[in-house]
């Protein structure tokens, strides 16, 4: 949690002061039982009516102001705790953006929405929480055990061990339900990622009639989260009942006790009351602590889940390099990629593209294609040899200059909801004319016109267009950027072979000195490439024009008599 403190900047003072607003409640709530017991032994015993109303009002007072500095602390307390909480949100969120897609891939959608959503908000609950007792509640305990010793010295040790006793209570009690809590938030993440690929495997379930499977699922990640949700909360609900006992056993032997000093002389009857209030204060403050230590031991689980995603390793940045305009746009020297087992995703990457030359990669599924196409847009570093893009290795470019020079359009197109215009303007910022034009090209201009061009809606992932529609929009916006290096993953691919061939013919004619890098499935895409690149098992088996390759790589040949 102390590493995430840095992330109350400009709420430092907010977050200072409230737990300072609430001391000083504390003094007063402390001194209001001495006013009580002065009220009992003086006014009421001397029957003096004046000083009676005149220690009432002064109560009533004492109390204002403590009110007042209370609502002070919590306006203060929850302000920061806000504060926190959105810059929390503010950086996961930017971090996110940052990490390697590989991370990305192994934590799962599900895990991270959950710590930017669930797990923060815990952690700026228990923020809060800490912020309005850090201070007072042990601050309450300690002061009233203190103030127990001044009035009644000779009973100081009944406060004294039932203060004592309830605290080791409540330190047992959450050494069990701490680790607890922190089951119930991996349960929560099983829970969310379960309830993500339900919702975007809709389709695919109803056509398998796998509704009831999928329910079942749902319904064994709920009740798992159940049970352990329930085991936290039983043990740590036995606090309050025991420190209850505890308190309420001292405050009978007090009173067992205190009745016999009371009628020795030793104490007079107005510091019995006064001692039974600072016992009662006792409780309310080990009861206070239990809710905070409650809290503030999910907050730090969250916390830790959350510190885990800020501490991963980031996708490399360059300082900066200058691209070369007399170097290849592409080389690639004996460049591999592993996803940390011992065997390359992809390797033995060697082949170079100049200006107005097109790459065509083919291959079996699982080949490593879009590993190549992730190495060109640096969402992966390649683990050997290198990787140079305008005559430096992508690795030395900032994101900025990378993202200069190279555009992708994936096999799997991606559409954020809004306009077609506000997608486009990813791609780039322009006007409607030329946005107009890349999407002539792709053929995506035809069905926009029915609807209303530039202006029509596009729902969350483009759920309202079809796949060839998506990936028509999609090529249009990587057209639309004019980076030197287009690369196209399969970007074609739920396109019939009539509509690939002309959208194809109209891309490369508008790429003119662009080094284009086509992936595709579709050997008869290719053929025109000025080299093609035959991968199988994540290693280079071929490379060469289609006329070469035809007569030199077995597997091509098979591809091309087979498509």
């Amino acid at each position: 949690m102390s590493k995430l403190l840095r992330y109350f900047k400009g709420y430092v003072p907010g977050a200072i002061a409230a737990p300072l607003f609430k001391i000083i409640e504390a003094i007063i709530e402390l001194i209001l039982p001495l006013v009580v017991a002065y009220m009992i032994d003086v006014a009421i015993a001397e029957e003096d009516t004046g000083l009676v109303i005149g220690l009432g009002l002064a109560m009533v007072g004492m109390t204002a102001v403590g009110l007042g500095f209370s609502l002070a602390c919590q306006y203060l307390a929850s302000r920061s705790a806000v504060g926190f909480g959105c810059n929390l949100r503010r950086a996961l969120y930017a971090k996110v953006q940052r990490l390697r897609l590989g991370d990305l891939d192994r934590m799962g959608t599900g895990t991270l929405v959950n710590r930017i959503s669930a797990d923060v908000a815990q952690t700026q609950q228990g923020a809060a929480m800490f912020l309005r007792l850090l201070l007072r509640a042990p601050f309450i305990a300690v002061g009233a055990i203190v103030m127990s010793a001044i009035v009644a010295p000779q009973l100081w040790y009944v406060s004294f061990a039932a203060g004592v006793l309830a605290f080791a209570v409540l330190l047992i009690v959450m050494k069990v339900s701490v680790p607890r809590f922190v089951d119930v938030q991996k349960k929560l993440d099983a829970e969310t990622q379960i309830t993500g690929e339900t919702i975007k495997g809709e389709r695919v379930i109803r056509a398998f009639t796998g509704e009831k499977r999928a329910a079942e699922k749902f319904a064994g990640a709920a009740d798992a989260h159940r049970k352990t949700s329930f085991v936290a909360a039983a043990v740590s609900c036995l606090l309050n009942p025991l420190a209850s006992v505890i308190v309420n056993l001292a405050i009978v032997l007090l009173l067992a006790l205190g009745s016999g000093e009371v009628d020795g002389g030793a104490i007079s009857q107005g510091d019995l009351v006064a001692l039974i209030n600072y016992m009662t204060q006792i409780l309310l403050a080990l009861m206070a602590i239990s809710t905070l230590l409650v809290m503030v031991s999910r907050a730090l689980s969250s916390a830790a889940r959350i510190r885990a995603v800020l501490e991963m390793p980031e996708t490399e940045e360059g300082e900066g390099a200058e691209p070369d305009e007399n170097a290849p746009l592409i080389e690639m020297k004996n460049a591999a990629f592993s996803f940390g087992g011992e065997e390359n995703a992809v390797g033995g990457l060697n082949f170079t593209l100049r200006r107005g030359e097109v790459l065509g990669v083919i291959g079996t599924t699982g080949s490593g294609k879009s590993t190549l196409a992730g190495l060109l847009t640096r969402f992966y570093s390649a683990t050997e040899g290198e990787v140079r893009i305008a005559g430096n290795d992508v690795r030395d470019y900032t994101s900025e200059q990378l993202n200069s020079l190279v555009t992708i359009a994936p096999q799997k197109a991606l559409l954020f909801s809004g306009t077609v215009r506000s997608n486009m303007e990813f791609g780039k910022e322009t006007d409607d004319g030329e946005m107009r034009s890349a999407l002539e090209k792709t053929e995506a201009w035809g069905f926009l016109s029915r609807k209303k061009g530039l202006d029509t809606a596009v729902n969350q992932k483009g759920s309202n267009f079809s796949g060839g529609e998506k990936q028509r929009l999609s090529l249009a916006r990587a057209l639309l950027k004019s980076a030197p290096v287009l690369v196209l993953d399969d970007a074609a691919s739920a396109l019939d072979y009539v509509t690939e061939a002309r959208v194809m013919k109209n891309i490369m004619a508008e790429c003119g000195d662009r080094a284009v890098v086509n992936i595709s499935q579709r050997p008869g895409s290719l053929r025109h490439a000025d080299k093609i690149l035959v991968l199988d098992g994540g290693k280079v088996v071929g490379l060469g024009t289609h006329e070469e390759l035809m007569r030199g790589c077995e597997l091509y040949r098979r591809m091309n008599n087979n498509g």
